[in-house]
């Protein structure tokens, strides 16, 4: 009774539980690292660090560089942590699939193992 009720989870409930798991780990990068806010900001400056461009040409040009360096810092930075969501949710992709194709196999390794065991 026991066996028949873990291979109807396993093979059930279990298996819908490993994906909706592996669903709401690739939900929670993508909230986490604030992709969404990151796209949406992107070209905005870093830290919201703006230099006033009033008064002298030489006031207007340095606060153009000023300005021109604190977006591309923020771009770089934003950059950055979107690649890697990405690269962490291809990771993921990945695992899962592997996952998936592993968890109906997980239970044939147990009697497989003990046949080999027996066979040396």
């Amino acid at each position: 009774m026991l066996f028949a009720e873990f291979f109807t989870w396993w093979y059930g409930r279990g298996f819908i539980d490993l994906y909706s798991r592996l669903k709401r780990a690739g939900v929670s990068i993508w909230s986490r690292l604030s992709v969404g806010i990151l796209l949406r900001t992107l070209f905005d400056p870093w830290k919201r660090i703006v230099t006033d461009s009033s008064g002298s040409i030489t006031d207007k040009s340095r606060a153009l560089l000023d300005n021109t360096v604190s977006r591309f810092v923020g771009f770089s930075i934003r950059f950055i942590v979107i690649i890697s969501a990405l690269v962490i949710e291809v990771l993921l992709v990945l695992f899962g699939i592997v996952a998936m194709v592993a968890w109906p196999l997980a239970p044939l390794l147990i009697p497989l193992s003990f046949l080999v065991g027996l066979a040396r």
